[in-house]
C-alpha cells in the first residue's frame, strides 16, 4: 500500500477519535515514506496528545525546517511549548499560527491557555472566544472559557450562568439519557456515590479526604468513582476510606454513567465541576438524584443535576437565578483539611525585617490590571512595603515576569518593591513561605479558595474584595466565619483602606498571627460539622424523592433541616 493510501487511513482513523489505529497508519506511511511531511504532522500531533512533548517537539521543528509557514507545525510546536511550560515561545509560534491561518479555532484555544498562564486573562478570554466563534462549542476552548470566565471582570455572574446554561442544554440534547431508575429505596443505607477525575494529590482530595473519613457507615454506603487514571500514595489513602471503588478512567462517558447505574446508587455528587469535561457523565443521569458539591466555580448549566451545596454567605438570597440546580445551603461549607506537616506560623517578619510584606500565592490569571492597579496604591501607601507572588511555577516563564514587572512599573511600583516567587520543593515548603508573610492579599473578582485557607491556617489575615458570584465570595466566607468583617472591601477605596489600616496596627497583626489558626480551626474549618449537615443534606434529599416531590431548595442548620 503507498504512503498516500496510509496517509488517508491515518486521517480517517484520527477524525474517527482511534488514535491507535491512527498511529499505526501513520507509521506505515512513514516506513514507504520517511519524509513525508504530511504523515510528520499527523504522527506529532498523536505524540503530543500522548504526553511525549519532547518527541512531538522535535517532530514539529522537522517539518518548520522545510516549511516554515505551516500554520498546523507552529500550532502544534506552541501547544508544546505552552505543555512545558514555555509560555513565552508558546505565544510566539501561535500568533504566528492565528496570522497564517485566521480560522485555525484549536490555535486560538491554545494561544489563549498560554496568555492566561502568563496572567493575561482578559486576552486570553479574547482568544477563547474568537476559537468559538469559529467552531461552536469545540473541546479545545469551551472548558476554558467557562473556567476562566470567573476570573474576568467582564463577566458578570449572569453571563457566566448563561454560558454554562448554553453548554449544559447543548450537551442534554446531543446525548441518550441512560434509562433513569425510578424505584425508591426508602430504607437501609443511603447509597452515594462521589465523582472525581482528581483523587490524587490535588486540591479535590485534600478536601475529600476528611468527609469521606466521618461518614457514618452505618447509614451511608459511599463510593468513590475516579476518572483519573494518575494514582498515588494520596488514591490509596481515599481508597482505604470508603466501601467501594470504581475506576472509571479507561471508559467514554456514556459508559460511565451505565457502570455508575448499575451500582444502583441514590446520590451522585461531582465533586470536581469547575472543568466542564467532568460533569458530562451527570448529563446521563445515571443516579436519581444528582449534586454538585466540592471545587466548583460556578452552576454546571445540566438540568439532570437537582442540587448544589453552598452557604448563605457565598449565595446570598436572589442567587438562584444565576443557577440550574437547587441551592442547598449548609452553615460551614469549608472542609478544607491543614497537612499535618504544615509548619507552625512563627513570629511576625515585619517586627525583625522592620518593613512590611504583602503577598498573594494565587493563580496569576486572577491578577487583573485592575487589581495592580489597587494593590499599587496599597504599597504606595505603605512606605518600604513588598508584594510577593507565586502561582505555582508560571513566574519562572520569563513572559510573564516581564508581563507583571510593567504593568506594576506603569503604577509607579518598581521591580525592588516585587517578589516574583517559582514553585516551592513541597507542600510544607509552599507554606513555610507563609512565614514570611504579614498580610495576604486576595485577588478580585476571583477570590483565592486554597490559597486563602492556607494563608490563614499560617496566621496570615487575608484582605478580600467581596464579588457577586461564587468565586467572588470565598473571602467573605472565610473571613465572616472569623469575625474579621473589617477586613471585607466592598470597592477598591474600602480594600485599599482595610489593608492600609492593618498594615499600620502591628499590634492587632501580632494578635492575629497567634490566634489565626485556633480561631480557623475551631470556626471554619470543621469537617466534623460539616459531615453532620452534609448527610443531613443526603437524607432530605432522599426523602424527598423517596416521597414523590420534586427536588426544591432547602438549608440546614446543625444537622436539621430548616427550610
Amino acid at each position: 500500500m503507498s504512503a498516500a493510501r496510509h496517509l488517508e487511513q491515518a486521517r480517517a482513523h484520527l477524525s474517527a477519535g482511534d488514535y491507535v489505529q491512527a498511529m499505526t497508519a501513520v507509521r506505515q506511511a512513514l516506513a514507504e515514506d520517511p519524509e513525508n511531511l504530511d504523515a510528520m504532522v499527523i504522527a506529532a500531533r498523536l505524540v503530543r496528545n500522548g504526553g511525549n512533548i519532547s518527541a512531538a517537539e522535535a517532530l514539529y521543528l522537522k517539518i518548520l525546517e522545510h516549511r516554515p509557514e505551516s500554520a498546523e507545525a507552529l500550532a502544534g510546536l506552541g501547544a508544546c511549548c505552552g505543555l512545558a511550560g514555555r509560555y513565552e515561545a508558546a505565544i510566539g509560534n501561535l500568533r504566528r499560527a492565528v496570522a497564517l491561518t485566521p480560522d485555525y479555532f484549536e490555535a486560538w484555544a491554545f494561544l489563549g491557555e498560554a496568555l492566561v498562564e502568563q496572567g493575561r486573562v482578559e486576552e486570553a478570554m479574547d482568544c477563547f472566544e474568537r476559537s468559538l466563534a469559529i467552531r461552536p462549542y469545540n473541546a479545545a476552548a469551551i472548558s476554558k472559557q467557562l473556567f476562566y470566565a470567573v476570573f474576568d471582570p467582564r463577566y458578570d455572574a449572569a453571563r457566566i450562568a448563561q454560558l454554562n446554561r448554553d453548554w449544559g442544554d447543548r450537551i442534554s440534547a446531543a446525548i441518550e439519557p441512560i434509562p433513569q431508575r425510578i424505584e425508591a429505596r426508602a430504607e437501609g443505607p443511603i447509597r452515594i456515590g462521589y465523582l472525581s477525575d482528581e483523587f490524587y494529590e490535588r486540591v479535590t482530595a485534600r478536601f475529600m479526604a476528611p468527609v469521606l473519613a466521618r461518614h457514618d457507615r452505618t447509614k451511608f454506603h459511599v463510593t468513590c468513582y475516579s476518572r483519573s487514571a494518575a494514582h498515588d500514595e494520596t488514591t490509596a489513602k481515599l481508597r482505604g476510606m470508603v466501601d467501594a471503588w470504581r475506576d472509571l478512567s479507561t471508559m467514554e462517558d456514556r459508559l460511565a454513567a451505565e457502570a455508575i447505574r448499575a451500582d444502583g446508587i441514590d446520590i451522585l455528587i461531582l465533586c470536581t465541576s469547575y472543568r466542564v469535561e467532568a460533569r458530562t457523565v451527570l448529563a446521563f443521569k445515571p443516579a436519581p438524584i444528582q449534586v454538585c458539591y466540592s471545587n466548583l466555580v460556578s452552576t454546571t448549566g445540566l438540568r439532570a443535576v437537582d442540587y448544589l451545596i453552598t452557604e448563605e454567605s457565598t449565595d446570598p438570597e436572589g442567587s438562584e437565578a444565576v443557577y440550574s440546580e437547587n441551592l442547598v445551603r449548609i452553615e460551614n461549607r469549608n472542609i478544607y483539611q491543614p497537612p499535618d506537616a504544615a509548619p507552625e506560623p512563627g513570629p511576625l517578619p515585619s517586627v525583625e525585617s522592620g518593613s512590611l510584606r504583602f503577598a498573594s500565592f494565587n493563580n496569576l490569571g486572577k491578577i487583573t490590571p485592575t487589581v495592580v492597579a489597587v494593590w499599587s496604591r496599597i504599597l504606595h501607601a505603605v512606605p518600604g512595603s513588598r508584594l510577593a507572588m507565586k502561582s505555582v511555577d508560571r513566574l519562572k516563564d520569563p513572559g510573564a515576569k516581564t508581563y507583571f514587572k510593567e504593568l506594576f512599573a506603569s503604577h509607579g511600583i518598581g521591580a525592588d518593591s516585587l517578589e516574583l516567587l517559582t514553585a516551592d520543593a513541597d507542600l510544607r515548603s509552599h507554606l513555610a513561605r507563609y512565614r514570611s508573610v504579614d498580610i495576604a492579599l486576595d485577588p478580585f473578582p476571583c477570590n483565592g479558595g486554597t490559597t486563602s485557607c492556607e494563608a490563614l491556617w499560617m496566621g496570615v489575615p487575608v484582605v478580600t474584595m467581596a464579588g457577586n458570584t461564587f468565586m467572588g465570595r470565598q473571602g467573605v466566607n472565610y473571613l465572616g466565619k472569623l469575625g474579621l468583617n473589617e477586613l471585607i472591601a466592598t470597592d477598591e477605596d474600602s480594600y485599599v483602606e482595610a489593608a492600609v489600616s492593618l498594615a499600620g496596627a502591628p499590634a492587632r497583626l501580632q494578635q492575629l498571627r497567634i490566634s489565626l489558626r485556633a480561631d480557623a480551626a475551631a470556626r471554619l474549618f470543621d469537617p466534623v460539622s460539616h459531615v453532620t449537615e452534609l448527610e443531613a443534606a443526603y437524607t432530605e434529599m432522599r426523602r424527598r424523592f423517596c416521597e414523590g416531590k420534586e427536588p426544591a431548595p432547602f438549608r440546614t442548620r446543625g444537622g436539621c433541616i430548616v427550610s
